[in-house]
């Protein structure tokens, strides 16, 4: 095709040039903050699955690289493809089990894509965190450690020779900047969509760090089960935070004229400092406390006439409220077809609350994980404290001698002590 639709290089799985991909139609391109990254159209040819898909953005410049997943072949029609981003090759590779302890982002991004044809680079101080993977792709590990960091990711490929020569995870703070646009909603506004969620608002969080061990009065280790973190003793004694404005507004009737707050909860896996736990907790509850609000917006009502990309910030009135709502909005998803000419259409908000309810579950079974691996590594502890006692109570040394007994009623009580398991929960 003419125009604007890029021309789509085409590799197969070993990066070895077949030619060139012809589109029997538009070419659409998807892509979301922490989603997907997709590419689809109609084709001529019919690709393999792992075929690559090199390509040159017209409206940015950068190259983009997709991996075909899935062909639709009907007899006598063009052959629909669907690629991936690149990064999906991440998923084919496994992480066993990594601890990363009070690295920088840096160190955990090369610990996550070791092994792989990826390289980091980061842009910005993020700080030393920590994050135990276990059992996982590659791709959700690199996903936990963008939330443990904070950071979002984006792929940037180099080409050298016509074809790549690099792959690099870019992680910086935030995708985007600040352009200029601005979208102007009204009543009559064609083009544009308000979409308010059916998230809940939650004007109270408590908050949930790291599971801890539990231990006596004189700090001494009483096995078997852990707690999990909470912020009490930085917060007057209180494991929650609350919005009084939000709850004012959104809180439910206490049946006496007033409102009471909406409580929910959210864990942090990671989190073993309770001043950290409470910073973190208030930041969730800004995200929680009001409805999610977002904007579904074809490119040609935006003004300003300026290229927006994904993670921009949009200028946004909203004079259909009363007072008109006035505020900035991040791109948190972009959808372009690729023909004679590019038709855009945006989703501006928030990032969707499902997915910080999503990542809240996600690190409490984590933490559960967690917390269950302690207390059974706790156990296999005690277990060998116990074989020890009795070897040493027995007079067992290296070379199999027993040059003194102890008594059965003393080794009787130290096996019986291995089969105590009452207070370890998994």
């Amino acid at each position: 095709m003419g125009g604007t639709a890029p021309t789509l290089f085409w590799f197969d799985r070993a990066d070895e040039r077949i030619g060139i991909l012809h589109p029997a139609g538009a070419v659409e391109h998807r892509e979301e903050l922490g989603g997907e990254d997709v590419l689809s159209f109609p084709c001529l040819e019919t690709p393999e699955k792992y075929d690559r898909i090199l390509w040159r953005d017209p409206q940015d410049g950068r190259w983009r690289e997709h991996v075909v997943v899935r062909t639709d072949e009907a007899l006598g029609a063009a052959c629909e493809v669907y690629a991936e981003s690149s990064l999906c090759d991440l998923l084919g590779s496994y992480v066993e089990e990594e601890r990363v302890s009070g690295s920088g982002l840096y160190g955990a991004l090369g610990v996550v894509l070791e092994g792989t044809r990826w390289q980091a680079s980061t842009l910005g101080w993020f700080g030393d965190h920590g994050c135990y993977i276990y059992h996982v792709n590659r791709l959700a590990a690199l996903r936990r450690v963008c939330e443990v960091w904070g950071c979002e990711i984006e792929p940037a490929i180099a080409v050298s020779g016509g074809c790549v020569s690099s792959r690099t995870v870019r992680a910086v703070a935030a995708l985007g900047s600040w352009r200029g646009a601005r979208l102007e909603y009204g009543r009559n506004m064609a083009g544009c969509t308000r979409t308010v969620a059916e998230d809940e608002v939650f004007t109270a969080l408590y908050g949930y760090g790291a599971g801890l061990p539990v231990v006596d009065e004189t700090g001494a280790f009483t096995g078997g089960y852990r707690r999990k973190l909470t912020f009490g003793e930085v917060n007057g004694g209180v494991d929650w935070v609350g919005d009084d404005e939000a709850r004012l507004l959104w809180g439910l009737p206490d049946g006496s004229g007033g409102r009471v707050h909406r409580f929910g909860e959210v864990t942090f896996a990671d989190v073993e400092d309770p001043e950290v736990l409470l910073a973190r907790t208030q930041e969730a509850l800004a995200e929680t406390c009001a409805p999610l609000v977002s904007y579904e917006v074809d490119a040609v009502a935006l003004s300003g006439a300026v290229f927006v990309g994904l993670g921009d910030e949009v200028a946004v009135v909203d004079s259909s409220r009363d007072p008109a709502w006035r505020l900035r909005a991040r791109v948190v998803r972009r959808v372009r077809l690729f023909g004679d000419a590019v038709e855009a259409r945006y989703s501006v908000g928030v990032a969707p609350r499902t997915a910080f309810a999503e990542r809240s579950t996600v690190e409490a079974r984590v933490a559960a994980v967690e917390d269950a691996a302690g207390a059974a590594g706790d156990t296999v502890a005690a277990v060998g404290a116990s074989v020890a006692a009795i070897e040493q109570a027995a007079g067992v040394v290296a070379g199999g001698d027993v040059p003194a007994l102890a008594t059965k009623e003393y080794v009787a009580q130290q096996i019986a002590a291995l089969d105590d398991l009452s207070e370890v929960e998994f």
